[in-house]
């Protein structure tokens, strides 16, 4: 009878600390699902396998939504932290909707322009672009203006056999009221011109029909070569991120606008647990390192130093240091000129 009673008792134990056991594993694995909503160049960044990892690590597992920067406004329902690609981008969404905390800048990415070897190499000879003293390559953005203004075409470029095409020596931008790119490169355009609206819309309009997120273009960049445009405004972080997983080929290059802007990517906390994203994106020393993995700059610029210093397209450096870039704008500035730039496309 006491043996039988004991074994009872023995199974009782085991039953309780098994379940025990099996609530703090439960709750050791629980996880908490947020949503985000972010610019379409940080696609790569959230679908790394990596990155998930690390933000299961602290008890997260997400879904996000890529949508042009300036298009975030008409889209916030639902969501626990925005993620757009700059300051400004940022101040617009606080206007329209109440943060659960103070924006964060996770990480930031200057523009810069995709192109082809010989295309730069054609560039200057026209006496729009040059190297530097440090050997990276820059486009004279106030040239370039100027010489737009007077109508030039790829096919009046002297002893041109590169290409030979009838279309207006300019950059393939997106939409500068749907794209935080467009919408920064508008602000560098008007710097150079002195506040010339007329002569920033030109530049645009010129286009044709444009795509409305940062990432579209470039992946006719990357799949229709100079078909689809010569030159093509993107930030550094996407050139960057393609040359270290996938392959530089057909002669693809980068050059910076001189001047440039530097693109704080910016976490908009809609929510507690956004709160949490956007402190684990700007401090988590591993999702720092992935983020400079796919391109970004991170933090501290020592951990972005090696993916740089590992990617020479055409032989030319990338910059360590960003310097002579046009400040970012405040939205009430940002708004205005982009008003008058429409105005000018209408």
């Amino acid at each position: 009878m006491i043996r039988t009673r004991s074994l009872v008792v023995l199974v009782v134990v085991l039953v309780v600390a098994g379940a025990l056991i099996g609530h703090l594993i439960g709750r050791a694995d629980a996880t908490t699902a947020v949503r985000g909503i972010i610019g379409s160049e940080k696609r790569a960044f959230f679908a790394d396998p990596a990155v998930r990892k690390v933000f299961e690590r602290h008890g997260y597992t997400y879904r996000v939504d890529p949508a042009g920067s300036r298009d975030m406004v008409n889209r916030l329902d639902g969501y626990d932290f925005a993620f757009p690609s700059s300051h400004p981008a940022a101040e617009e969404l606080l206007r329209h909707r109440k943060a659960a905390g103070a924006p964060v800048t996770a990480f930031s990415s200057p523009l810069a322009i995709a192109t082809f070897t010989p295309i730069v190499d054609l560039l200057q000879s026209a006496g729009l672009a040059g190297r530097d003293a440090t050997g990276v390559w820059r486009l004279d953005l106030k040239a370039l203006v100027e010489r737009n203004r007077a109508g030039l075409k790829w096919n009046q470029i002297p002893a041109n056999t590169t290409h030979p095409v009838g279309r207006a020596v300019l950059v393939a931008t997106t939409r500068p009221q749907d794209s935080n790119s467009a919408a920064m490169f508008a602000v560098v355009l008007d710097s150079v011109t002195g506040g010339d609206a007329g002569a920033v819309a030109k530049l645009f309009a010129d286009q044709g029909a444009v795509d409305s997120t940062s990432d579209e273009p470039f992946e006719k960049y990357l799949t229709r070569g100079r078909d689809f445009a010569p030159m093509v405004l993107i930030y550094e972080a996407q050139f960057v991120d393609h040359a270290r997983h996938s392959r530089l080929d057909g002669g693809q290059t980068l050059i910076y606008p001189q001047p440039t802007l530097v693109c704080a990517h910016t976490v908009v906390p809609l929510t507690d647990a956004g709160v949490e994203i956007a402190r684990l994106l700007a401090t988590d020393a591993d999702l720092q390192r992935l983020a400079a993995e796919h391109g970004f700059r991170a933090v501290d610029p020592a951990v972005s130093r090696p993916v740089l210093d590992s990617v020479r397209p055409g032989d030319a450096e990338l910059p360590e240091l960003i310097t002579g870039a046009v400040p970012s704008p405040s939205w009430t500035a940002l708004n205005t000129l982009l008003t008058k730039v429409e105005e000018k496309l209408a």
